[in-house]
């Protein structure tokens, strides 16, 4: 569930596991980024608010990611009671089985081990990010629309680290109009 949200929704990975139950709005199929868990050596796991000010955001969720949501939180609900008084619910969605704020390199770790045992490149969260914005431009998505989902302070941000997909994106937009206005059917 948690790679399926790094990826539906873009978020960054502290934004994802500071997600707690009460920010998911099953009606209006959508979640809301106000927190981020981070972790720092003298601090330790803390919860703090996302990177910008922008970063304080509504994701609107394909219907499909609201349905696993559900069920997870289901299943979530059934731990919660297997483990008794040893779980300290905080509402997150994503905890460690104590109900404490998961590591943020737990997901790395994960995702390394997962990559490994598949025989796959390497594979961080950021990455997940970054698909989620090239799909979307390469599907005639706008910058200000992307950037807005991504939470960066500007859309200049998202056109600067974009760039490159966009120029591929127009590429395909030139053939597609080709296709439309050129060639004979």
């Amino acid at each position: 569930m948690l790679v399926h949200l790094l990826l539906i929704t873009g978020a960054r990975r502290g934004e994802v596991l500071g997600l707690k139950w009460d920010k998911v709005d099953f009606e209006g199929n959508r979640i809301y980024i106000c927190n981020s868990v981070l972790y720092s050596p003298d601090i330790g796991i803390y919860e703090s608010t996302p990177k910008t000010e922008r970063s304080r955001r509504y994701i609107t969720l394909p219907a499909e990611t609201m349905q696993l949501l559900r069920r997870y939180r289901a299943w979530q609900a059934e731990e919660r009671m297997r483990l008794g008084e040893y779980h300290q619910n905080q509402d997150f969605v994503f905890s460690q089985d104590n109900g404490k704020p998961m590591h943020p390199d737990s997901v790395t770790d994960y995702l390394k081990k997962f990559s490994k045992r598949h025989g796959l490149p390497h594979i961080n969260a950021h990455a997940f990010r970054h698909t989620m914005a090239s799909m979307l431009y390469f599907n005639g998505v706008d910058s200000v629309s992307i950037s807005k989902r991504l939470g960066h302070a500007q859309v200049s941000t998202t056109a600067n680290i974009y760039a490159h997909v966009m120029e591929e994106a127009d590429q395909r937009n030139a053939d597609i109009l080709s296709d439309i206005f050129l060639k004979k059917a």
